[in-house]
């Protein structure tokens, strides 16, 4: 059996886990508690040298990136499709799963940093607002790429997934405002409701200890 060794608020391990999920394909999830340094760890090193999450193995497979890893699974795997028959509409899905991983997920990491690493009352709040431009300006873009179509690429694709798990948290956790939006909004609400998305979901009891700990971190428990 596939093993996905994961931190389940990791939004390139949810997208993993979605495709997992669509293709219906049965897979263990092996818990990786980053917050113990666990990504740093011998062991852990030796499937990832760079010791990030997810890790998927799949017999004598060992594979890292999300992205890298969600391919492996759609040509392995490939029904249902995860990426269109059409060669436009195919390079569409991975430049938006790119896009996800380039553009969006940066911007956001350092508003992470600065919201919820740092001691409180000790973040840039120059550095947020700054970022936070940046997340918008991609919004922007999302909403055009989404005029007269359903989903990024025409129809629900990888592309479709890194922004799909991460926006309703990012709007939640960082205050993205995903007003005014009303194409990626309707977008959004399609791809929510479809069971692979909701199995993906972190659970109630890891998002309370998370918050815990983060709360102990910042030193505001």
């Amino acid at each position: 059996m596939i093993k996905l060794y994961e931190f389940p608020l990791s939004p390139f391990c949810r997208k993993v886990k979605v495709v997992l999920y669509e293709k219906n394909i049965p897979f263990a999830s092996v818990f990786v508690d980053l917050f113990k340094g666990a990504t740093k760890a011998e062991e852990y090193l030796k499937l990832n040298p760079f010791g990030r999450v997810p890790v998927l193995i799949d017999g004598e497979t060992v594979l890292y990136e999300s992205t890298v890893i969600n391919e492996y699974l759609e040509e392995k795997f490939p029904n249902p499709p995860l990426l269109p028959k059409d060669p436009v509409k195919r390079a569409k899905a991975r430049m938006m799963d790119e896009a996800f991983d380039n553009y969006f997920m940066g911007p956001l990491g350092a508003i992470f940093t600065e919201k919820f690493m740092k001691p409180a009352g000790q973040a840039n709040e120059a550095g947020i607002r700054e970022n936070t431009a940046k997340l918008d300006g991609v919004l922007r873009v999302l909403e055009k790429e989404l005029e007269g179509k359903d989903y990024l690429a025409g129809e629900f694709s990888l592309g479709d997934i890194g922004f799909a798990v991460q926006l309703p948290r990012a709007e939640s956790m960082f205050g993205l405002k995903l007003d005014g939006y009303p194409r990626l909004q309707a977008w959004l609400k399609r791809i929510t409701s479809r069971p692979a998305y909701q199995k993906s979901e972190p659970s109630a009891e890891f998002m309370k200890g998370f918050q815990e700990t983060m709360a102990k971190m910042r030193g505001s428990a």
